[in-house]
């Protein structure tokens, strides 16, 4: 019986899955890990790969191939199901670690009995793997659901390891749900940590990108994962800046799209549900929208070992 379960989800990654699938092998036997690939149906040559890998690792390998296709969500559900290991990591298959990366984890794990899940920062690339910057700016860090939920999302979902206990109520949850309701789920059994070494790598907007094409899709998501968090778990405060980071995430989108009309509407929402009412509520949307510009301007003077502008996906 494997101790590590690590579920691979990949739909028409036929550019991407063999990276992906060899920085695990590089790691699985060291880790006495399973892998499980769940193909969602691939028409583009991914299948082949997979299968072709999976015969020269049927140790390791088990390629799932859904016919006809379920979509990310359910294909996650339907790995979740056949896990069998002690500690679960799991990743998109455009994605791929780094070397250490699930030993380090498993170690950590094994020495954090009050941590439920662990991740790691993560490099950022392009389609074709230059590398960009960094995932997130919190380094070394660990946050408890109160803290994850005023933070907001920032944790890479390619680089987790986490407790099977987590598994059951996963599977559970009715429909679509993105990454930061598995994190906010995580918070739920202890706090959740990372690791601020980038041992993952991360393809931004890559093809088949939930984030990059289905944006709307995601935030109502996002929306939802915040409202599943019990009140009685959190303080009026920690919900009301909860709330606050998403109107900024959503005022930065306006901005960028130029349609503000999708401000004015997440403002009615986000002020209907709020225990401080609209004027406080904007007050803090507003010190959240502040507090990430400064941290974006002084980004712009900070350096790379090498001298490049040190670019980051999530600063927190």
């Amino acid at each position: 019986m494997p101790r590590v379960s690590i579920c691979v989800t990949t739909f028409n990654q036929h550019r991407y899955i063999g990276e992906c699938l060899e920085s695990l092998l590089a790691q699985a036997s060291e880790c006495d890990a399973e892998i499980l690939v769940g193909d969602d149906c691939s028409d583009d040559g991914t299948s082949e790969l997979i299968l072709g890998l999976a015969s020269a690792h049927p140790a390791l390998i088990t390629h799932i191939r859904h016919a006809p296709r379920l979509g990310a969500s359910l294909n996650t559900k339907a790995l979740l199901t056949r896990c069998v290991g002690e500690y679960v990591a799991r990743l998109d298959g455009d994605d791929y670690w780094l070397p250490g990366k699930l030993g380090r984890q498993v170690e950590y794990l094994d020495t954090h009995p009050d941590c439920s899940a662990v991740y790691t920062n993560a490099i950022t690339t392009d389609e074709v793997g230059n590398r960009m910057g960094l995932f997130n700016d919190v380094g070394d860090s660990r946050f408890d659901l109160a803290a994850l939920l005023r933070h907001g999302n920032f944790l890479n979902n390619s680089s987790v390891l986490f407790r099977r206990q987590s598994i059951a109520p996963w599977v559970a949850i009715d429909g679509a749900l993105i990454d930061y309701r598995a994190h906010l789920l995580h918070a739920r059994f202890g706090y959740v940590a990372q690791l601020g070494e980038s041992l993952t790598a991360y393809r931004v907007n890559a093809q088949g990108s939930m984030v990059a094409g289905m944006n709307d899709k995601v935030r109502e998501l996002y929306w939802e994962a915040i409202l599943s968090v019990p009140r009685d778990r959190i303080s009026d405060q920690d919900f009301a800046l909860g709330i606050a980071d998403f109107l900024r995430r959503v005022a930065f989108r306006a901005a960028r799209t130029r349609n503000w009309q999708l401000l004015r509407d997440w403002a009615k929402r986000v002020f209907a549900v709020s225990p401080y009412g609209r004027m406080r509520t904007g007050l803090l949307t507003s010190a959240s929208i502040l507090r990430i510009l400064g941290k974006e301007t002084v980004g712009v003077f900070r350096k790379d070992a090498d001298g490049k502008r040190q670019r980051v996906l999530y600063r927190r």
